[in-house]
């Protein structure tokens, strides 16, 4: 019988490819052809078009026939283009057609009907499907994992289905390796296989291995405000990505790349998953960090050494309700030492809205006065220093985007004569505000803020503080929030907890949904074990790990520093050739240069904030770049006394290294090792 079955879907799979094949010929065709016709469109343009235009007559006809040939040279452009697209679709099914299928029953039908799932989704010549995008609705009973009375949501309305079969494909293009008919999740041999692959310098995407409490999030319906807490491993942020890739699919045609936003902590972490999206055929939204995004703002952001408390802000608030702009808040506003506007000049401007309660009104409304001012103060100035045959600044306005006075008026429309640090000096007391401060006043007196932005997505959301979170929805207030973290993976001190977000956005009337992930797919159990033993009883006895057996945590501890030197090196060198790669993680800076002092010329290669990782080999990092990445090894060389005390903060980074490891951990201590791996061992 598993014979039969085998044969006929090899046959199946055959017969698709050849079809795939076959397309992806026509099409390459179709598209040199296309591109040839619009060639010889436009030289006919060129060679055959009379350029008459001696008459009104002559001109009319001249330009309805260049309007005549530039439609057909577009329309052929348009065909061009969905070509293009429905070949880059067939090109990226070709590794790999499909993964799985479903047999299911509709009520008072008398057939079953049968759907193969795959990365996208391809027509017949009779717009018949032959392969479903795993993002359509019906692929929803898939990833749901419930066999028999299931349903699916169409637009809202719920559709009741018999799920008969669930069948999981191996292939590799035209070859069928294995299939599996599989009902729960721990017998998902797709997702064993997946799990035990060798890491790469590149996130893989997870869209044939999805499982159902993942699925319940990718396709969550659309809410204000989505908060996902998820252990180490969980695939927070895999679920992210593949839920971007949703709401793309079901918004095509009026979301836009440019109208998500995705924050992440850091730029190595943007390259491990920069191309994840691009291989399920949707473009990358924009990705930012949080230093990105003051910059963006033109706000120095002092890297990442940003501790605003959400008091400062709150205070903020208090201290603009009834404010009053006068001379003490503004500048002049000067182009090369010629002072165009002097503050009092503003303020009289000012002056003439004073009745607005809105201070952010008030200003927006004064640009266009104060704009027009300074026209007239110009022209003043240079009529004056004409007079006295003085050298003059040229405040010509015929064409503002390329003169002097295109300098003024810039200066005005971007706020050069608000003296944002005086007010914040007047409410906050005190003269430097930090880069949170000085965004959320300027925000809050202008009412500068993102109206395009319609989804924002914060991965590791835990290493945030709640004055930054604050800052973010001010000014993405039209944008719908996913925040994903694990708030036991928090690194910094003074960052906000779950809590915190929840109560600062129902605070905002913004409703909160709440949804975790227990599982983890990344490291094996043994190495699970290890680092859920960090965690609270009540969140530990949650948590499981998919993954097969494998290595027992390996530790090490050395009487002195020559025996730890010598170790060392001796753990690294075992894995410098290896398949796969190898992170040492160390606390902070302080840590790496302890590392390259001990181990001197080989000190593996040092990944920095804006670099790539490997492919292979082994690398020495910081803790703060490695959050959100997986290693086949990871070594821990300063798991001491004194760099890991047990205390929360700590516990939360050793918890966080040790959660890198998919296959294996080696933890070194010189001297005492840390009470939280005593601890932990007698938990294991």
């Amino acid at each position: 019988m598993e014979d039969n079955i085998f044969k006929a879907e090899q046959n199946h799979l055959t017969e698709l490819y050849d079809k795939l094949t076959n397309m992806k010929t026509q099409m390459e065709e179709e598209l040199i052809d296309l591109q040839n016709q619009a060639s010889e469109e436009k030289n006919t343009v060129s060679d055959d078009l009379q350029y008459d235009f001696v008459g009104i007559e002559e001109s009319q006809e001249t330009l309805i026939e260049f309007e005549t040939m530039s439609r057909a040279v577009e329309e052929l452009n348009i065909s061009s283009r969905t070509v293009s697209t429905a070949l880059a679709k067939v090109k990226r099914l070709l590794p790999r057609p499909y993964f799985a299928r479903i047999n299911v029953q509709f009520p008072d039908e008398p057939e079953e009907e049968t759907y193969y799932i795959g990365t996208t989704s391809v027509s017949n010549e009779e717009h018949e499907p032959v392969v479903i995008d795993w993002r359509s609705p019906i692929a929803e009973v898939y990833y749901n994992q419930q066999m028999g009375e299931t349903s699916y949501s169409v637009d809202g309305r719920n559709i009741p289905v018999d799920l008969k079969l669930r069948r999981q494909f191996d292939i590799d293009e035209n070859i069928l390796k294995a299939y599996f008919d599989t009902k729960i999740a721990l017998e998902d041999p797709l997702l064993i296989h997946s799990l035990t692959r060798k890491r790469t310098d590149k996130m893989q995407s997870i869209t044939e291995t999805i499982q159902k409490e993942q699925n319940a999030i990718i396709r969550h319906p659309d809410v204000p405000v989505l908060l996902v807490q998820g252990i180490a491993g969980s695939g927070k942020t895999s679920v992210l990505l593949q839920r971007i890739a949703y709401l793309f699919y079901r918004r095509r045609k009026t979301l836009r790349p440019n109208q998500v936003c995705l924050i992440t902590l850091n730029p190595v972490f943007q390259q491990y998953i920069d191309h994840v999206l691009p291989e399920m055929g949707e473009a990358n939204p924009t990705t930012m960090t949080w230093s990105d995004f003051l910059d963006d703002l033109g706000v120095d952001s002092l890297g990442e050494a940003d501790i605003t408390e959400a008091d400062s802000l709150h205070l903020i608030d208090e201290g603009l309700k009834g404010f009053k702009l006068d001379e003490r808040y503004l500048h002049n506003i000067n182009l090369k030492r010629v002072r165009v506007l002097d503050k009092k000049q503003i303020a009289g401007v000012l002056k003439k809205y004073r009745s607005s309660s809105s201070t952010a009104w008030i200003i927006q409304t004064a640009i266009e006065d104060l704009q027009e001012l300074a026209r007239k103060s110009a022209r003043k100035i240079e009529k004056k220093n004409k007079e006295m045959d003085l050298d003059t600044v040229n405040f010509d306005d015929q064409d503002p985007d390329e003169n002097q006075f295109g300098g003024v008026a810039e200066k005005i429309r971007s706020l050069d004569w608000l003296d944002i640090e005086a007010i914040g000096k007047h409410i906050l007391g005190k003269d430097d505000l930090t880069p949170a401060e000085y965004t959320y006043l300027k925000m809050s007196l202008t009412g500068y803020s993102d109206h395009n932005t319609r989804y924002v997505i914060v991965d590791e959301v835990q290493d945030y503080t709640e004055a930054q979170l604050m800052v973010m929805t001010k000014y993405y207030k039209n944008a719908h929030f996913m925040f994903l973290g694990d708030e036991f993976q928090s690194i910094h001190s003074g960052t906000a907890t779950f809590r915190d977000i929840d109560n600062w956005f129902t605070s905002c009337g913004k409703e909160v949904t709440n949804m975790s992930l227990m599982t983890s797919y990344r490291s094996s159990p043994e190495i699970t074990k290890l680092f859920t033993s960090l965690l609270p009883k009540e969140i530990r006895v949650q948590t499981n790990s998919v993954q097969r057996e494998g290595i027992e945590p390996e530790i090490i501890v050395c009487e002195d520093h020559e025996d730890y030197v010598e170790k060392l090196k001796r753990v690294i060198a075992e894995h410098s050739h290896e398949e796969g790669l190898t992170a040492i993680i160390c606390q902070d800076r302080s840590g790496i240069n302890m590392m390259t002092r001990s181990l001197g010329d080989e000190t593996p290669h040092i990944v920095r904030r804006y670099e790539a990782l490997p492919k292979s080999g082994v690398v020495l990092m910081e803790l703060k770049l490695a959050k959100g990445l997986e290693f086949d090894t990871v070594i821990l060389p300063d798991v001491t006394e004194r760099e890991y005390p047990d205390r929360e903060l700590f516990r939360h980074r050793l918890y966080t290294a040790i959660s890198r490891a998919t296959g294996k951990i080696v933890i070194l201590s010189e001297g005492r090792i840390s009470p939280l791996i005593e601890m932990s061992e007698q938990m294991c």
